[in-house]
């Protein structure tokens, strides 16, 4: 998978790790919502929008500054002025197929997940040492 593969509308999961060794996967539902959606980025790099799964199903589906991108026909109790309530995450193309992957993915994500904490005999998570900052 990578970013010419991705289409607007369709679910995709990010997959964060709350340790290093990354044995302890969060997996969360994103919606693509398309590139660059606001102004071209300076860099030249292009960014990809996302819109969290519960705000899609809320508000609809949607990018910031009022440009709807939902089906005609589709309601939403969010007025389209106001992007109140929908929540986005950006991503660059490197972490698609990496950070951001499908549905067909994310078995074999997990598989990997699986046998990384067998190695390292399911580790568990320690407090910080030092101050959090």
């Amino acid at each position: 998978m990578d970013a010419n593969s991705l289409e607007i509308g369709e679910t995709y999961y990010r997959i964060t790790y709350a340790d290093v060794a990354q044995t302890m996967p969060g997996i969360e539902p994103l919606v693509y919502a398309g590139m660059n959606v606001s102004d071209p980025p300076s860099d030249e790099s292009a960014k990809y929008y996302f819109q969290d799964a519960v705000s899609v199903v809320r508000f609809g589906l949607g990018v910031r500054w009022g440009q709807e991108i939902q089906p005609a026909g589709e309601t939403s109790d969010l007025n389209p002025d106001n992007d109140e309530g929908r929540v986005y995450c950006v991503h660059e193309a490197r972490e698609i197929g990496w950070v951001i992957v499908d549905l067909q993915a994310l078995p074999a994500e997990i598989e990997a997940t699986i046998q990384r904490a067998k190695e390292l005999g399911l580790p568990k998570l320690s407090k910080v040492k030092g101050k959090w900052v």
